[in-house]
């Protein structure tokens, strides 16, 4: 009787140890596969930013180079936007670097670009065009990074962006 009793037992341990085990390993998963889609998620949007920036700078550039060319294509409303645009996907903390210098180069463009100053504009707009493409680097490296490690990483505070 006691053999069956013990076995018995033995029996509901070993049940209740394999449910456990089953519902930690059931949540494991689950976490894995949220965290998961939160990368793929924060991923994906990275990627949208870049896109929308790369396009939005081009029509910038196109926008102010008519403008200082006297094209009626040009528009001075249309320049603002795009600027507005891009400071809106931009950190304004200004220990983010190039953010705050690209903030900075902008103003300038569209300066140079209502004074029909070519030769500042054509300035301003390459080093525009280092920074976005620096900007964009930095952000494919991250969004690269994390798609690998599976890890999302957060802008420090001391970091170019």
């Amino acid at each position: 009787m006691e053999n069956a009793i013990f076995g018995f037992m033995g029996a509901l341990i070993g049940a209740g140890l394999g449910f456990v085990g089953s519902l930690l390993s059931t949540f494991g998963k689950s976490k894995d596969t949220s965290k998961d889609v939160l990368t793929r998620t924060v991923t994906n949007e990275r990627a949208q930013w870049r896109k929308e920036l790369r396009e939005i700078a081009g029509e910038f550039v196109e926008n102010a180079l008519r403008i200082a060319a006297g094209d009626s294509a040009g528009s001075i409303y249309v320049l603002e936007k795009r600027r507005v645009l891009i400071k809106l996907r931009l950190n304004p903390n200004p220990e983010h670097t190039l953010d705050a210098s690209i903030l900075l180069i902008v103003q300038n463009v569209l300066r140079y670009a209502k004074a029909s100053n070519t030769e500042k504009l054509a300035e301003a707009l390459s080093d525009f065009e280092r920074d976005v493409q620096a900007l964009l680097k930095q952000e494919w490296d991250k969004s690269k990074n994390e798609a690998e490690s599976g890890t999302l990483h957060s802008s420090p505070v001391n970091c170019k962006h």
